[in-house]
């Protein structure tokens, strides 16, 4: 029983921690992205985990290649036909560490244990957390209904159809969050 609550237990600690993040980051700084990455540890310290269950592996590379590479590139053209141009002021180091530890904690170690949920089940439960933590960070209620969409991208990216490995989630999430901070300013919406 308790195999099911803990993951339920350290997402909630994860909103916790976002929420209070402003008060919080005087003593530890970027804590969310630290919580995302201590939490799954904590859950494999206590035996409630296999740190093989991540899904560190080199998985299927030509699947996974692609799926890390294609919604970005999807996104990067909408943008550009809409007349965005890429544009960086410094490398955005902070949205690097914020997507690999998402993904860490929530395709890497959610996914996993909710599978016992099925595949499909894994997917949902994962993604609703996933989207209602960005609600919490103060996305509208239709933006998180789309950040969750996408996170069922980054599902399927990790996952046995995509790319088998954390990997290229990884990859897709960041890569993503880079074209939508360098090209999306003013909105994607």
């Amino acid at each position: 029983m308790t195999y099911f609550i803990l993951p339920f237990l350290f997402w909630l600690v994860t909103a916790v921690v976002y929420t209070f993040t402003q008060s919080l980051n005087f003593f530890i700084p970027n804590n969310y992205v630290i919580a995302l990455f201590i939490l799954p540890f904590l859950a494999v310290a206590l035996k409630q985990f296999s740190f093989s269950s991540f899904g560190f592996r080199l998985g299927k590379p030509l699947g996974g290649l692609f799926w890390m590479i294609f919604l970005p590139a999807v996104l990067f053209v909408r943008l550009y036909f809409m007349g965005k141009t890429f544009h960086l002021d410094s490398f955005p180091w902070y949205l690097v560490f914020g997507s690999l530890g998402e993904e860490f904690f929530y395709r890497g170690y959610l996914q996993e244990v909710f599978k016992k949920f099925g595949l499909n089940g894994s997917f949902f439960i994962t993604n609703l957390l996933f989207a209602l933590i960005h609600f919490i960070k103060g996305y509208s209620i239709f933006a998180a209904f789309l950040t969750g969409l996408i996170g069922l991208y980054f599902s399927f990216t990790k996952d046995k159809q995509g790319g088998d490995s954390l990997f290229y989630s990884m990859g897709a999430h960041t890569l993503y969050n880079i074209v939508v901070t360098a090209m999306g300013r003013g909105g994607l919406y």
